[in-house]
């Protein structure tokens, strides 16, 4: 497999997957009752970009760990999803140090922690389905 078609794919699938949180978000917002704490769910450039380089650093991961050739006779979706989890783990506890410590919202603890699981499991998915294609 080769190293620059991963992590091509894992900044895509980042930066894909973000925007289509993003957009699921927007769907989700206006189909909720107007309220005084709404909790605005727009992307930022920067964070579109930060979303972009963890699916770099994901397809890197992937590739480091030789496509989790570990887990045999299973399908690409399965060891997509298990590395996507693994990620999120990581990803997921960071946030919930922060929330604990106080540092951040429920509201927005549970909005980044949405859009980091999307990140962490398409990522994981696309690195996962491009190696068994190559291979």
């Amino acid at each position: 497999m080769e190293l620059s078609y991963l992590l091509f794919t894992g900044s895509l699938s980042g930066l894909i997957s973000i925007l289509g949180h993003s957009v699921l978000w927007s769907l989700f917002e206006t189909s909720r009752p107007k309220t005084a704490t709404a909790l605005d769910g727009q992307v930022q450039i920067a964070e579109a970009f930060l979303h972009m380089g963890a699916g770099i650093a994901l397809g890197l991961l992937f590739w480091l760990s030789w496509g989790l050739a570990a887990v045999v006779s299973v399908p690409w979706w399965v060891r997509g999803l298990a590395f996507g989890g693994l990620a999120s783990a990581i990803a997921l506890s960071s946030l919930l140090q922060l929330r604990l410590s106080g540092r951040l919202e429920t509201q927005r603890a549970v909005l980044a922690a949405a859009r980091w699981l999307t990140t962490c499991v398409v990522a994981g998915l696309t690195c996962a389905w491009s190696w068994e294609r190559s291979v």
